[in-house]
């Protein structure tokens, strides 16, 4: 049986405590990218007049490699530079619903800088070019993309001071399922598949599809360096396959963890056990995310989804949290394994 304190709600943060650092993350992410998105764009438009036509829209190491209409960087001002935070706000919200903490805030943070960058790009982009006739007379924007990157440092940085912070506590807890001794010689093996849940599969193939097609983009434009984005959309591809399914197993040798592509994997003997629970574990809330993660308490965690999961305290490394459904009997088949080793 499964046993919720409705009390202790997984890393519940209190009300009010909640309310303020939602205020400051709107005010963060959505707010103030409005702000910057709309001074830029106001700035594009009044400058038009003074472009070239076909205006320079992409520059590559040896300079400008691509040409279209100047109307261009209104569109990107306000595609990327209000867009993207705005789908970092929603899918924030999504995902973290009544929990919260570090990662919300570093996500709020994130969105400010990436439209302070996307701002002063569009704008110094146009800048450079107005008055001149011809666009192969632009210079490269070296400069422009050093000051960029300081003003999203700069911003990002301000996004995640104007926050509070907010500690989430640790996961409440489960019952686990009484398991009869086993007796020597006996041997009992537990296999379950753990799998993404449907909202992260859904964030994530947005974040695919966006990386889809700036490669596109990039591809027609600098087809010398397509390679970059197409490494870069393979790595991704990749890293996403092998994280979202994993195969679990215990049994007399202790836990083991696999990717369904075979890797990552990890083994914990049952001899480096100290202590095992089942726990209720909200992956955004105290892992910052999805997949095979590093939480601020130390902890590592292959976390795909909400709801029960498996808790090994390891000898001498850290501890290990896997999220599965049936994690109550996972754990309890554990402590069996772990009290007839400390009984033999």
């Amino acid at each position: 049986m499964t046993h919720r304190d409705p009390e202790r709600q997984i890393t519940a943060v209190p009300a009010a405590a909640l309310r303020r650092a939602h205020r400051a993350f709107v005010l963060v992410a959505v707010a103030a990218p409005v702000v910057l998105t709309a001074v830029a764009v106001t700035l594009i438009v009044l400058w038009l007049p003074e472009l070239p036509n076909p205006a320079a829209t992409h520059w590559g190491v040896g300079g400008v490699n691509g040409y279209g209409a100047p109307a261009t960087f209104v569109w990107l001002a306000i595609g990327v530079g209000l867009g993207v935070p705005v789908l970092i706000a929603v899918a924030t919200f999504a995902v973290a619903r009544g929990q919260w903490g570090g990662a919300a805030r570093l996500l709020g943070a994130v969105a400010l800088g990436l439209s302070g960058f996307i701002a002063v790009t569009t704008t110094g982009s146009v800048a450079i070019q107005r008055g001149i006739d011809d666009a192969h007379q632009v210079g490269g924007i070296g400069g422009l993309m050093i000051a960029a990157a300081a003003v999203l440092v700069v911003l990002a940085a301000t996004g995640w001071l104007v926050q509070p912070h907010v500690r989430p506590t640790p996961g409440a807890p489960l019952q686990p399922a009484h398991i009869s001794s086993i007796a020597a010689g006996e041997r009992v093996v537990w296999l379950a598949t753990a799998t993404m849940s449907p909202v992260a599969m859904a964030l994530i193939s947005v974040v695919i599809v966006l990386v889809v097609g700036i490669t596109a983009v990039m591809a027609v434009q600098a087809s010398e360096g397509a390679w970059i984005p197409l490494l870069s959309l393979a790595l991704i591809g990749f890293a996403f396959l092998s994280a979202a399914s994993f195969r679990v197993r215990i049994g007399p040798d202790g836990l083991s963890v696999r990717s369904q592509l075979g890797v990552p994997r990890t083994h914990v003997p049952l001899d480096e056990i100290t202590a095992v629970r089942a726990v209720d574990c909200n992956p955004f809330g105290e892992f910052g995310g999805f997949g095979w993660r590093l939480g601020t308490d130390g902890r590592t965690g292959i976390v795909l989804r909400r709801g029960p999961a498996i808790e090994v305290e390891r000898r001498g490394r850290r501890p290990l949290v896997v999220t599965v459904d049936g994690a109550e009997v996972a754990a309890g088949l554990l402590q069996t394994y772990l009290d007839r080793a400390s009984t033999a």
